[in-house]
């Protein structure tokens, strides 16, 4: 490597080498500073220059925890070829380079038998800033990019609605202004447990609720009284799966009492354009006139009583002065003669939330009616008023979730609490230095390589349209316009992961044969885990990168080791979804035969004729390169490891007030180039925009029959530290010492209705199957609901079949349903919340075998349940 890419650090009396370096154990990244000696990293303590500094659970006061998971004698230091049948544990050592060299060859094999889709590729939650390698190698491969991963449920699929309606993203995890809200809704979010108690965004939070100069309301919504509930104004503890509900409840409330930020909704939205109400879809230009631009809107003029065509390339209307109707409707008469009825969106949007005052809302929700009415008024008056993102709120709600996610983004829209400080922010490509930002995610993953006839092989491309090409192509025309450069794929454009399984087994729409699965364990992160498991054991060729033996690798064909955060350097911006980038150089070299994800993608893309496009030997080459374009060196930009905007200039917000340098008044990267409160994108997917609430799938209401044998409502998820999602459970690392089993939740008094103590291993059975957990009782949760811990699995058992580490005994997929026609229509979110289940005790506890009289079982009243249905 050439010195301008070697960073040295510098050494301690102690001859300790001490580099800046970022943690990747979850999505907050830390800084801190990590001790080589001899080549070993030996100790790791705070960057006290870094502000995001923090040394969390899972890294140990002096690094010790993070030390031991490095060198820990389970992590998979070489390349793995299976030697034995699929699942037997049984495997040989090889050169990664000769894994490589077999792997590309069953590739091409595969390919030329049944074309570049054949292949699929999981991944997790957002582990690696190397996603865009993934997408760099599918595109040039030609594959349509079908890809399952948990962002289906988890914020991704949010970003892919928030371009459609404002352009960027303005979900984020806790806004970097927080400290300026009057108001703070937590909304399905349990902030201490999600990445740590010691995470910034944590300290943030504490911070501005311990402000005496100015205390916020804080507002939670959540089944679960969370730790911030003890900061709160306002709880509502609200049922499983009804959060969308109660947003449309808000929407109410805020509509009705004229609480909307009327100058925004009139001439920063496209409330005002006219929707017709005999197609019910928005009136355009080429309705109007002849030779009209269908990407033209019209609205209703007051002034001269007559329609006004919006001009969307310039962001303004083609007359000047118009003062477009918020409400109302009006005759147009058309092109052709024929006079029709039109309504402007607002109007429509009203008269959907009209259907869900505070008084029916309470009834689904359980959350009284002036409870809700108080929270609406809250957050739409004591502004600014933030909303953070939580996964609990809509990402796992089923065919709820897109409209929840619509009723958000309406929601901070028209009260005025979108890009202000204080509210929530929208960030753009950033930041710029030197008139530049440096190079996107969006641009190195090439998506203009992959053809029109691969596109349309994507996997849920004709049926979950919104997050298939058919959606990026629709937002990917205005992203470009603003800024110049392509929207990401990432995993903001996916796979239904549910349609992968039933491709692999059922070769429908066509057969997939390859699997790479990177930083992703599916059998336990994806839903109906019996049916993963087939469908993962049917497969020709299946490739694992991993750290550990995991349930998912002990199937693989190769599974090859892959490098952690210390050892690998970083630059990142979260998915391509902000303004800033975090990173670093790496702290140590690589241990045995571990290599980035990088290197894999480019290793296979270089056996498969892709040379030309993989001109960066090395990680820091291509962050060198990144930079570039900015003028910032690569050894410039280590020295602190960030690039941020500048949020105290107040340019930094309402950006879209601002001039662009063509003299165009800015607005939004949409179609319309305004805050699409009614998407001319859902529409022109063929999807109504309005939202709306359904009862979920599972339910006492919806499926009554299946409550009377499944009467607990539960939810499979809930970050708990040092976990993280699946991870950190191998024993000897010091983290599942501190969570030593998986545990549910349960309300004192129906456990005791049930029969169930404190620390009894239970039974919880869905119709889909059933799994242990342990109890812990207690009263944060409503009476009659459980929360069950996600992601469980055993490293400490055997990896060959039938043990698997475990992936059957505890792990909350095993309960839930996949089933495609549940899924949301738009985005394919599958349910992980408000399910239905039944909760027992384990057979045969020690301290009841020999208490219950034989005269019970005579009678079939033991207490033990069946062994099997009759």
């Amino acid at each position: 490597m050439s010195d301008d890419l070697t960073i040295e650090g510098y050494v301690d009396e102690d001859g300790i080498k001490w580099m800046k370096s970022r943690c990747f154990f979850c999505h907050v990244h830390c800084g801190m500073l990590v001790g080589t000696k001899d080549g070993k990293i030996v100790r790791m303590k705070p960057d006290e220059l870094d502000p995001l500094t923090g040394m969390c659970e899972r890294i140990g006061p002096n690094g010790e925890r993070a030390i031991k998971n490095h060198y820990h004698p389970k992590r998979i230091n070489h390349a793995l070829k299976r030697v034995g049948e699929r699942g037997e544990n049984k495997w040989e050592k090889i050169p990664y380079e000769q894994a490589l060299d077999e792997i590309a060859a069953k590739l091409n094999e595969l390919k030329e038998k049944y074309g570049p889709e054949t292949l699929a590729v999981t991944e997790g939650t957002y582990r690696s800033d190397h996603l865009w390698a993934r997408s760099r190698f599918t595109n040039l491969w030609g594959n349509p990019g079908n890809l399952a991963d948990p962002g289906s449920i988890c914020w991704c699929w949010l970003y892919t609605i928030n371009l459609a309606m404002v352009g960027f993203l303005s979900e984020t995890a806790l806004n970097a202004t927080i400290g300026l809200s009057k108001t703070i809704v937590i909304w399905g979010a349990r902030i201490n447990e999600r990445h740590s108690p010691q995470a910034w965004t944590v300290k943030q939070l504490r911070a501005a609720c311990s402000n005496e100069d100015q205390k916020p309301n804080v507002i939670v919504i959540d089944p679960y009284m969370i730790d911030a509930v003890r900061d709160a104004e306002t709880y509502l503890p609200i049922r499983p799966g009804t959060d969308t509900a109660m947003m449309l409840a808000w929407l109410n409330v805020i509509f009705n009492e004229k609480l909307y930020d009327v100058d925004f909704v009139k001439n920063w939205s496209n409330g005002p354009f006219l929707v017709r109400q005999d197609t019910k879809k928005l009136l355009r230009e080429s309705d109007l006139r002849k030779g009209g631009k269908r990407e033209n809107f019209v609205a209703w003029n007051t002034e001269t009583e007559k329609p006004a065509v919006w001009v969307s390339s310039q962001n303004r209307y083609e007359e000047e002065g118009v003062e477009n109707a918020i409400e109302g409707e009006f005759g147009v008469t058309l092109e052709d003669g024929k006079k029709v009825a039109c309504r402007t969106a607002f109007s429509l949007l009203k008269e959907r939330c009209d259907e869900y005052p505070p008084e029916k809302v309470a009834q689904i929700t359980g959350v009284p009616a002036h409870k809700i009415e108080h929270a609406a008024r809250t957050y739409a008056t004591e502004k600014p008023s933030c909303m953070g993102w939580g996964v609990g709120c809509i990402d796992q709600a089923g065919w709820n979730a897109t409209s929840g996610a619509v009723c958000k983004v309406i929601l901070r829209s028209i009260t005025g609490n979108l890009d202000v400080p204080g509210g929530d922010y929208l960030p753009e490509p950033g930041p710029v230095i030197n008139g530049q930002f440096p190079v996107r995610d969006g641009e190195l993953e090439l998506s203009e390589m992959v053809s029109p006839e691969a596109r349309a092989k994507l996997l849920g491309n004709d049926r979950f349209r919104m997050m298939g090409w058919k959606g990026f192509e629709l937002s990917d025309g205005p992203f470009r316009e603003m800024w110049g450069v392509a929207r990401p794929q990432l995993h903001q454009m996916l796979s239904a992961t549910p349609l992968l399984w039933r491709a692999i087994l059922n070769d429908d729409p066509y057969p997939v044969r390859a699997v790479i699965s990177w930083s992703s364990n599916p059998m336990v992160w994806a839903p109906n885990t019996k049916m993963v498991y087939k469908a993962l054991k049917s497969l020709d060729l299946f490739v694992s990168l991993e750290y550990w033996m995991t349930p998912t690798a002990a199937l693989a064909d190769y599974v090859l080791p892959a490098a952690d955060w210390m050892e690998r350097p970083m630059f990142t911006n979260i998915e391509d979804s902000l303004d800033m980038f975090l990173g670093g150089p790496r702290a140590s070299e690589p241990v045995a035969d571990r290599r980035m994800d990088y290197d894999f993608f480019r290793g296979l893309g270089l056996r498969m004729g892709q040379k030309e496009h993989w001109p960066w030997e090395t990680y820091e080459e291509v962050i060198a390169h990144r930079l570039e374009r900015i003028g910032v060196t690569y050894k410039e930009f280590c020295e602190t490891g960030m690039l941020f905007p500048d949020m105290s200039s107040a340019d930094q917000f309402e950006k879209h007030k601002s001039i662009r340098q063509d003299g165009q008044v800015r607005g939004f990267a949409t179609p319309s180039r305004r805050c699409e409160i009614y998407s001319s994108i859902i529409e022109d997917l063929d999807y109504d925009p309005l939202p709306l609430f359904r009862e979920p799938a599972e339910s006492p209401i919806s499926t009554p029959e299946v409550a009377k044998e499944y009467p607990i409502i539960l939810t499979t998820g809930g970050r708990f530290v040092p976990m993280f999602h699946s991870e950190h459970r191998v024993p000897g690392t010091g983290t599942r010492e501190m969570h030593p089993w998986p545990i549910f939740e349960i309300h004192m008094e129906t456990a005791r209705e049930l029969g169930i103590r404190d620390g009894d291993w239970c039974w919880i059975e869905t119709p889909r199957g059933r799994i242990r957990q342990v109890a812990r009782l207690g009263f944060a949760l409503k009476a009659g609901v459980i929360i069950a811990q996600p992601s469980w699995w055993y490293p400490e058992l055997p990896a060959e079949e039938p043990w698997l580490c475990g992936a059957f005994i505890s792990n909350a997929n095993v309960l839930t349903d996949d089933n495609p026609d549940i899924l949301d229509p738009i985005c394919g979110n599958w349910s992980n919340r408000g399910l239905l289940c039944k909760v027992y005790r384990c057979e045969e506890p020690e301290w009841l075998s020999d208490r219950v009289p034989h005269e019970l079982f005579l009678e079939e009243k033991s207490g033990y349940p069946k062994a099997f249905k009759a």
